[in-house]
């Protein structure tokens, strides 16, 4: 029985580790039908959900917008007047790359307008995250200065970063360590009545 459950478990492994080889194995001088249609540029939003002092990266590919052009942005959302954007100007190839920062004090949903050549509206929503701030100078996901548990009774601190143990790990481990033992006591009593 533990042969064949060993086997059977040993299988499924292989097969598991093999499937991004397989789905990856097509012919590789066959190129994909043209579309009678040209595709539309693509648009990507990197992190649509960001914490507030966080930055929100939009991406528009080539051609969206005309070479060098200069592009309107209007932002709307809490207190959207203190936000900050930067990279309003397409690149050589029409391309643009906009990096946009939420205020400190902001929350919530915020829209992204792009007008120029083509429009576009990006949404991002802001949440407070931990820590409410004052400003955006500083990582609010860090303790401040002097607060930080020392390593010993010398200089050397440790930061308090927020991450622990998880309960889920611990009794994850504590499920596997449990049923490796009872399949060690199975198989121990197996051959004690095997010898008999």
């Amino acid at each position: 029985m533990l042969k064949k459950l060993a086997v059977i478990s040993l299988t499924a492994g292989a097969l598991v580790l093999s499937a991004p080889a397989v789905a990856t194995a097509a012919p590789s001088g066959i190129t994909p039908a043209a579309d009678a249609y040209t595709e539309p540029p693509r648009v990507t939003v990197d992190d649509p959900v960001i914490r507030l002092c966080e930055v929100s990266t939009i991406v528009f590919g080539s051609g969206y917008f005309l070479p060098g052009e200069n592009v309107a942005v209007g932002v709307s959302g809490k207190n959207a007047a203190a936000s900050s954007f930067s990279g309003n100007v397409a690149n050589a190839d029409g391309g643009l790359v906009l990096s946009f920062r939420a205020p400190a004090d902001g929350e919530g949903a915020y829209s992204v307008a792009f007008t120029g050549s083509r429009s576009y509206t990006a949404l991002i929503t802001v949440s407070s995250g931990r820590d409410a701030v004052s400003s955006c100078n500083h990582d609010p996901g860090t303790a401040p200065a002097g607060t930080e548990r020392p390593l010993t009774d010398g200089p050397m601190e440790l930061a308090l970063t927020g991450g622990g143990v998880s309960p889920w790990a611990l009794g994850g481990g504590a499920l596997a360590l449990a049923a490796g033992g009872v399949l060690v006591a199975a198989g121990a009593s197996r051959r004690k009545r095997a010898e008999v």
